[in-house]
């Protein structure tokens, strides 16, 4: 008979990391959410579409999407800074 998932030092390695990545991911929302803000109101005052602030929101919600991944046992592989930030090159 197997022993349970909490007798294994593993199971406790990776619960002191879905408990920082869940804060992490809480602070990531909040920055989400304030880019979006600021977003609506440049554009709401111009047309001027910030490169800068867009390139790092699509990178922020693939990291926030590698995040959920680790939290929810899709993957074992952890997130930034364990690997390398995500850069995502197509956005229009």
């Amino acid at each position: 008979m197997s022993k349970p998932g909490y007798t294994q030092q593993n199971f406790w390695i990776r619960l002191i990391f879905m408990l920082l990545y869940w804060v992490i991911l809480n602070v990531s929302l909040s920055v989400f959410g304030f880019l979006v803000l600021i977003m609506t109101i440049i554009r709401f005052g111009s047309q001027h579409k910030p490169a800068g602030i867009v390139a790092f929101q699509f990178n922020l919600t693939e990291f926030i999407a590698q995040t959920m991944s680790f939290l929810t046992f899709k993957t074992e592989e952890k997130p930034y800074p364990f690997t390398s930030w995500p850069k995502v090159n197509n956005h229009d």
